[in-house]
């Protein structure tokens, strides 16, 4: 009985399983070291909320970042607070600015620390 078909198949879906569990891990670990870094910054439960979300990534998340439309929709405010919120993410360097300008703005969270 050749059993090398199913052992190949098997390894390989062993190994992709091993992969994906890594890249959550390191996205956990991520997530805790940004937190871990930022806890003493004054952040709205609003700001927390987008922060999270982008944090997670995956399908709540937003892989290209955020704009400030995107933000007022999660957070549920106002375009004026949406645009204060993330100009005060960017002064505590939380975010980012992505390339680009205008109404395309997009910020990403600031993985590199403070």
């Amino acid at each position: 009985m050749d059993i090398t078909d199913w052992l190949e198949w098997f390894l390989k879906t062993l190994l992709r399983s091993v992969q994906q569990a890594m890249a959550r891990i390191d996205r956990v670990l991520e997530k805790s070291r940004f937190w871990q870094q930022h806890r003493d910054l004054p952040l709205s439960a609003e700001q927390i909320k987008v922060l999270n979300r982008l944090l997670d990534g995956g399908e709540k998340g937003f892989e290209h970042g955020i704009s400030a439309a995107q933000y007022q929709s999660v957070a549920k405010v106002s375009k004026a607070t949406a645009t204060r919120h993330l100009a005060d993410l960017l002064e505590k360097n939380c975010l980012v600015r992505l390339p680009g300008g205008g109404r395309s703005t997009r910020y990403r969270v600031n993985t590199a620390g403070k």
